[in-house]
């Protein structure tokens, strides 16, 4: 989001200079508008410096930095420190540049009157939707302290998810690169030091091992042309991706591919209701809740469901009527709804949802291993089976070749 540096007068004829961040031009104006102060004029201010090029960060603020702010700032809200206090405190011992120069920009805003969400809003990558709504919502209500704590819960989860996901696939893909390690080095070392035994000896090749033989030699003279493949082919896939229908395809293809399109499935899942009940149960009107949620959740199929079933409620429609048509959602999930919807206990029931969706995550992280075993033996099995003939064809047909 650009900086705009102002230069207004107040009424008693004081300059006031300083910087907002904003969208557009016109917002600078307004806020200064609502501050009672005559503009003089309002410029971009252009990063261009050498610490700004340092500072620049890929991949925006990391959770792990995200969490920790979450939940010292809820202690220090919860022990009574003023807001401004416990934002200046938090934002002098945060390490990371650019999440700090965020924090220093929203003490600026709240200082000239602005609402801690709305300023928080104007920051990029500190918070989601859905958080920055349970903010404005405590604000509204009175209860910051504990929407505040809920914010920091809701990060907590997430990162605790993130980690068991990550160390779910940490076996297999060593198993993948060893594989590939191995290949590459048979088929650079021990393949030729093979078809160069057969050459003293005037032997000819066995078929599949002169394939390989080809195929090393191809990599070797033209490593750079598969390079250029693999570059190629990495940016047509997310320059696909990143279009809807691309998108589309791909999500699609998430939710079925073996093992892993069931586990997509159930974080999906478990993230809507966990969400949704998180928002109701903070007073949020559940259409709006409903719009927020569809934001949040990675795959379009479940956004496109979420926005439907929004549209639908609006209408007057039960929200488990649009849920039960969406091929998206099991069954399960609309009965209990429906249930949840019938009792007045809906952001109960899905916590409930969330708490067992979430349970079978779990599971699946903690087996997903075993799960993936079958699959990692066959791919094994075949590489190993492959090696074996190229390597220890030729040299079995060593004998017939010396005599």
């Amino acid at each position: 989001m650009p900086l705009y540096e102002y230069l207004a007068v107040d009424n008693t004829g004081k300059s006031v200079k300083g910087d907002y961040q904003a969208k557009t031009r016109n917002e600078v104006v307004d806020f200064l508008h609502e501050k009672n102060l005559v503009v003089v004029h309002v410029d971009e201010k252009l990063k261009t410096g050498l610490g700004d090029i340092l500072n620049f960060q890929i991949g925006g603020i990391p959770l792990t930095n995200r969490v920790i702010f979450s939940k010292q700032f809820a202690t220090m809200l919860s022990a009574g420190l003023p807001l401004l206090q416990a934002l200046e405190v938090l934002a002098s011992q945060e390490k990371n540049v650019p999440f700090r120069k965020s924090l220093e920009d929203v003490i600026k805003l709240v200082e000239g009157g602005s609402k801690l969400s709305k300023a928080l809003a104007k920051q990029k990558g500190i918070y989601t939707d859905v958080e920055l709504n349970l903010i404005a919502a405590g604000e509204e209500s009175g209860n910051l302290v504990e929407m505040v704590q809920k914010v920091a819960e809701n990060l907590e989860k997430q990162k605790d998810f993130q980690s068991k996901v990550r160390g779910a696939m940490i076996y297999p893909a060593i198993i993948f690169v060893a594989i590939i390690v191995v290949v590459t080095l048979l088929m650079l070392f021990m393949v030729p030091a093979v078809e160069d035994l057969y050459a003293d000896f005037g032997g000819k090749l066995p078929w599949i091992t002169q394939l390989v033989v080809n195929t090393s030699k191809f990599f070797v003279s033209y490593w750079w042309a598969l390079l250029f493949f693999v570059l190629a082919g990495v940016i047509s896939l997310k320059y696909y991706t990143s279009t809807p229908s691309g998108r589309s395809v791909m999500d699609r293809f998430l939710l079925r591919v073996p093992i892993f399109g069931k586990l997509n499935e159930k974080v999906q899942v478990a993230e809507f209701s966990r969400l949704l009940s998180m928002l109701i149960k903070s007073g949020i009107p559940i259409i709006d809740a409903l719009n927020i949620v569809a934001g949040a959740l990675s795959n379009v199929h479940f956004k496109s469901a979420i926005h439907f079933a929004a549209k639908e409620v609006g209408k007057g429609v039960p929200l488990a009527v649009p849920i039960s048509k969406a091929e998206v959602f099991p069954l399960i999930v609309s009965r209990i709804i429906a249930t949840g919807e019938t009792t007045g206990n809906l952001d109960k029931v899905l916590a409930d949802i969330s708490k067992y969706y979430q349970t079978e995550v779990d599971n699946m992280t903690s087996n997903l291993t075993k799960l993936m075993e079958p699959i990692i033996l066959l791919i094994v099995g075949g590489v190993v089976g492959f090696l074996a003939l190229v390597v220890y064809m030729p040299i079995y047909g060593l004998a017939e070749v010396v005599a």
